[in-house]
């Protein structure tokens, strides 16, 4: 697919705004871009569900403490 002569001028502007050498270059650094937010993405919900899992886990301990002496959940 080839790009308008407005967004090529857009495109070199961006180059221009963003110290790229080259078009090559400005993609580059945006796919590096996106990628290290996907994975800090990734990772942050990994951490939410950990959290929320051990959360979990420790109010059905308390639960099972509570009914092995003999009280009500």
């Amino acid at each position: 697919m080839r790009v308008s002569d407005a967004e090529f001028q857009s495109f070199r502007e961006l180059c221009q705004r963003h110290g790229a050498k080259n078009m090559s270059d400005l993609v580059r650094s945006a796919m590096k871009t996106m990628d290290s937010l996907r994975e800090t993405s990734f990772e942050t919900e990994v951490t939410h569900r950990l959290t929320n899992l051990e959360n979990s886990l420790e109010l059905l301990a308390r639960k099972m403490e509570k009914i092995a002496a003999g009280s009500p959940a």
